[in-house]
């Protein structure tokens, strides 16, 4: 069954820069309609929101749709660090440590309970000023996209951020973990489409910092 989603946008502040309006900040609610279940998602948040650490999101998601959680879901944070991909997993129980905090800018992987999960609703709002920072080369960082961000697909965000080498999409489907990977060229179906409350990993070749355009 296909991924269904819904965003509504509360409000927007508009400031008029040399001749053009631009969205300086938005409101958004954002239904994810995650409508299966044994699969990994991942999660854009909004830069201003209200969840503080992992057992929050894991909770909410839990209050929006009973038994999708406890028992089988988890929400997965991929570190950033030397040596290659390392996970920390909450898992709705565990050790304190793996309640990991929630960073501003940085995606999240989830993964629900059969059937999934079509009522949580994910509020907050964007802020204009802040910048993602990649400090560390050849890393992953999974990383939540704007709500109204202007890219339309993987090559947008890759020309966005200076000295990007790749910008990947986990895939939602049985089986575990797939990936889509855009290095800038190749097949044009690796050049995926952009969509809003998915969270992307993006790989640099040297320490930068990007802030998004958005409309």
């Amino acid at each position: 069954m296909a991924k269904r989603m819904k965003l509504w946008v509360a409000g927007a502040l508009l400031l008029a820069v040399g001749g053009t309006v631009v969205a300086s900040n938005m409101g958004f609610k954002f239904v994810p309609n995650w409508n299966q279940g044994n699969v990994v998602y991942t999660i854009s948040l909004p830069l201003n929101n209200n969840y503080t650490n992992a057992a929050s999101i894991f909770n909410d998601i839990e209050a929006s749709c009973p038994g999708s959680m406890i028992g089988g879901g988890s929400v997965d944070r991929i570190n950033i660090g030397p040596g290659g991909k390392t996970h920390t997993t909450w898992p709705g129980g565990g050790p304190p440590a793996n309640n990991f905090p929630v960073v501003v800018g940085q995606g999240y992987d989830v993964t629900l309970k059969p059937p999934g999960c079509t009522a949580w609703v994910v509020v907050g709002s964007h802020d204009p000023v802040f910048s993602y920072s990649f400090s560390l080369a050849n890393n992953y960082y999974l990383t939540s996209i704007p709500y109204h961000t202007t890219a339309t697909v993987a090559d947008n965000i890759f020309d966005e951020i200076t000295g990007c080498l790749s910008v990947d999409r986990i895939n939602v489907g049985p089986g575990g973990k797939t990936h889509t990977t855009w290095p800038g060229a190749g097949p044009p179906a690796n050049n995926f489409p952009v969509k809003v409350g998915e969270a992307y990993g993006i790989t640099v070749s040297a320490a930068t910092a990007w802030t998004p355009s958005h409309y």
